[in-house]
């Protein structure tokens, strides 16, 4: 039974509390994966589908069978409310997507803090479960200290810890002054759709 794409799929069928869902790329049965850069961002999305096997109502149990023919089995949470409207042969997808992004700023009096917000959607009652649950965390960090022979920059984050991080290319060094904010912005999501297969 593989437990990753379960999981996925139960997180955001449910549209319950999602926990950090740490998706292991390379493993995932039927996937695409995706990743870009550039200047101070970077994203991932992993992709991957299934078709339904099976749905006991009674006991919630759904049964997927993947590209590769592997079998999953995931208890559908109560409140998964469309789930009387999964059929065998429905074909379900299921995608992790990831990004963070990295930028300087002045801080105008700003002090370092974490922010956190969260997005849920799903579908209507009474059609094809689906969803989307994205988190997005905010970190800032003010600069305390700066040595560009080292190539380092302390930050002191929202609790008054510091760090001290080396930066591969000197020159980035070059815009940075003690007491401007790095702000960092994770975001992660999950979505699901189930629909009826193309015939």
């Amino acid at each position: 039974m593989d437990v990753r794409f379960a999981s996925v799929a139960a997180a955001v069928c449910t549209a319950g509390v999602i926990a950090w869902i740490h998706v292991d790329a390379a493993s995932l049965p039927s996937t695409t994966v995706a990743h870009t850069t550039g200047p101070g961002s970077a994203t991932s999305v992993v992709t991957t589908r299934a078709t339904v096997e099976d749905v006991d109502e009674q006991s919630r149990i759904v049964t997927l069978r993947t590209a590769d023919d592997r079998i999953v089995h995931f208890r559908a949470d109560p409140s998964m409310r469309n789930l009387p409207q999964v059929r065998k042969g429905d074909e379900v997808s299921a995608t992790y997507y990831e990004s963070m992004a990295i930028r300087l700023r002045d801080a105008d009096g700003e002090q370092p803090r974490v922010s956190m917000s969260e997005k849920v959607e799903r579908a209507p009652l009474g059609k094809k479960p689906g969803g989307m649950i994205v988190r997005d965390t905010t970190l800032t960090a003010k600069v305390t200290g700066i040595d560009k022979a080292r190539r380092t920059v302390t930050l002191e984050g929202p609790h008054g810890g510091t760090v001290m991080l080396t930066a591969e290319d000197p020159t980035h060094l070059d815009d940075v002054r003690v007491g401007h904010l790095v702000e960092a912005t994770y975001r992660e999501g999950v979505s699901i759709s189930v629909r009826k297969p193309e015939k």
